[in-house]
């Protein structure tokens, strides 16, 4: 029973509160910086986030080896294509490619921080 209800608390804490803090930190860093919304269709960034912080979150609950290097590659990844398109186009957009970076730890912070619950690392019962 406690390692369910460390589950539950874990994985709500990584996806449900992850969301919601890093979209609110992401929208407030944009508002502050003065960066318009990408316009067009693209993949939403909460489905992105609610992805990369179950998966996460879940590596780091079984404790595999190379969870944080993976979540350092896993934000480089997701940089790349902003940073193609600077050079390509010459769109010096880096605030926008900053923010993005930013909130991509943010939201690693929860996923390791919901993997740690999950564990009992961090919360014990």
């Amino acid at each position: 029973m406690e390692t369910l209800v460390r589950w539950i608390v874990g994985l709500f804490v990584a996806l449900a509160v992850g969301g919601v803090v890093t979209g609110w930190f992401l929208s407030g860093l944009r508002s502050y910086l003065n960066i318009a919304r990408p316009s067009g269709r693209d993949v939403p960034n909460w489905l992105i986030g609610l992805s990369e912080r179950l998966f996460f979150a879940v590596i780091i609950a079984f404790n595999i080896s190379g969870a944080a290097v993976a979540m350092m590659v896993w934000i480089v990844l997701k940089i790349i294509p902003n940073w193609e398109l600077q050079i390509k186009h010459g769109t010096a957009n880096k605030p926008l490619t900053w923010s993005s970076i930013l909130a991509s730890l943010c939201s690693m912070l929860f996923a390791l921080l919901g993997g740690l619950i999950i564990r009992g690392t961090v919360w014990y019962w």
